[in-house]
């Protein structure tokens, strides 16, 4: 197919670009509408050698250890195990249940000694109140003394939702509506190529049906009319 036909064939079945993106975009704004907002809190925890410590080896083997990544991890990884949530759970007065559908994460950005504790819920009150009581469970437990922590930023309700997001999803939707109905015109174009088609081809046997003469048949008739004439 040619650049100028599928142009034409766009523009005669505009109808059906439209209406298909119509039909996306108006089924995504209705699923945007009936989806409740979703937020996240987020407390950031850093890690850092105890104060209590004083042998400047045991400074240096701790900083070490922290640059290692080894212990920043294991300790992340608790703070999403079940036991943190059933404590978290125990200290909010909620059910566990509460405190799983907040999707705890732990994230350990590179090159710090950071922990950044993540928690979601329609509530954004209760999602920062989980962020903050999962970071002061990891602040209670014991790391041999050699390990302290801190809260240094500690998690607020937020004040928008991270999902659904609007514009994204209906951009997606227009998106997919112009390819659907680009998809939809050129089917219409290849039907009626092939109805043509079909129509050319009922044709030609009513011409194929005529028999055609035979070369005695032909000359037979013409002697006959000769000898007529005389």
């Amino acid at each position: 197919m040619s650049l100028s036909t599928f142009v034409r064939v766009l523009i005669r079945n505009w109808w059906l670009i439209v209406l298909a993106t119509a039909l996306t975009v108006g089924s995504t704004a209705v699923f945007v509408l009936l989806q409740k907002p979703v937020y996240q809190a987020a407390t950031i925890v850093e890690l850092k050698p105890s104060v209590v410590l004083e042998d400047p080896n045991q400074i240096l083997n701790t900083i070490n250890a922290l640059t290692r990544r080894n212990v920043i991890n294991t300790i992340a990884r608790k703070a999403t195990s079940m036991s943190m949530h059933e404590e978290v759970a125990r200290e909010m007065g909620v059910p566990v249940e509460a405190v799983l559908s907040a999707r705890v994460q732990t994230i350990t950005p590179p090159e710090t000694n950071l922990i950044e504790v993540r928690a979601q819920s329609v509530d954004p009150a209760f999602a920062a109140a989980v962020a903050n009581t999962v970071a002061q469970k990891m602040l209670g437990q014991d790391y041999e003394k050699v390990i302290s922590m801190e809260v240094i930023d500690p998690a607020v309700p937020p004040t928008s939702p991270i999902a659904p997001q609007p514009m994204r999803l209906l951009t997606l939707g227009l998106i997919f509506g112009l390819i659907l109905g680009v998809a939809f015109a050129l089917m219409e174009h290849a039907l009626s190529v092939l109805r043509s088609g079909i129509g050319i081809l009922d044709d030609k046997p009513l011409i194929l049906q005529q028999p055609a003469l035979s070369s005695v048949e032909a000359t037979v008739p013409a002697q006959h009319n000769a000898s007529s004439e005389k």
